[in-house]
């Protein structure tokens, strides 16, 4: 998909209120784009960072807002750049860019509150329910983290140039309630290894991973059995629930202390309690 910019207004204004801006807000916008959210943003919040990659763009957002002293443009690849410290999001985010750029958001900027316009397929893998066609390891790994609502629906047309999909826009909050994992990294392992089956029985995909670890037979039986309970819940992994992995991600934390399971997927440093 080319690059393209929401050019309904009411949309945008919509967007920003669903954020609920007010002058305490520090807010961070990726793509700023022709300033369409830019433009209700700068009303009232306290501060407002634009980082957008385009140079002409950048000009044109600089034109446009330079005079107003609550608002920072940044010329850059939000990616690569160091993103400015914000406590709320609100961002079109270009879509090629939507699962890298979601991560890098929750991994790095302490935000309080994002509203994100994707591709509608992707806002509803977001959204998704264990056992959906929709549901897969992006659904787990950002509701881990976060708290999804859907927010709005955005038809083709109120963009231009207009492209073929519509958009969603969702809103997005750091998860309070439910169970954590004693340690995280082996919950991302557990997910990242099993959900390359998505549509196996859970003990066929269990064992295919647990193979691909290089453990033997008696090995992986001993986790399986450890598990036993869990894998009987859900008939295939696309119906595993953010509570059950995170249940099985407990037991095989316990069996990597004891020795029993080798320990492939990163840093174990870090652990939390439920």
């Amino acid at each position: 998909m080319g690059q393209t910019f929401l050019a309904d207004a009411t949309v945008a204004r919509n967007i920003v209120e669903a954020a609920d801006i007010n002058e305490r807000d520090v807010v961070l916008e990726i793509g700023g784009g022709l300033g369409i959210l830019t433009r209700w943003l700068v009303r009232s919040a306290k501060r407002v960072f634009v980082i957008e990659i385009s140079r002409q763009l950048v000009r044109a957002l600089t034109e446009r807002f330079g005079n107003r002293d609550n608002v920072q443009i940044i010329r850059g690849d939000a990616l690569r750049i160091p993103l400015p410290r914000a406590n709320k999001v609100v961002s079109n985010l270009p879509y090629h860019i939507s699962s890298e750029m979601t991560f890098r958001l929750i991994r790095e900027v302490p935000f309080r509150l994002a509203v994100l316009m994707y591709q509608e397929e992707f806002a509803e893998r977001l959204l998704a329910d264990p056992g959906s066609r929709e549901y897969s390891r992006l659904t787990v790994d950002v509701r881990y983290k976060m708290e999804v609502e859907r927010v709005l629906h955005v038809p083709a047309e109120k963009f231009y140039p207009v492209p073929a999909v519509d958009s969603m826009v969702v809103k997005l909050q750091p998860r309070q309630r439910g169970p954590f994992a004693k340690n995280e990294d082996v919950f991302y392992w557990l997910v990242r290894g099993v959900f390359a089956y998505p549509n196996k029985t859970t003990r066929k995909a269990f064992r295919l991973w647990l193979k691909s670890l290089n453990l033997e037979g008696d090995s992986i039986d001993r986790v399986l059995a450890a598990c036993h309970d869990h894998l009987e819940q859900a008939e295939r992994v696309r119906h595993l629930s953010l509570e059950t992995l995170v249940s099985i991600a407990d037991i095989l934390w316990e069996l990597v202390e004891q020795g029993t399971l080798p320990f492939l997927g990163g840093k174990t440093s870090e652990t939390r309690g439920r």
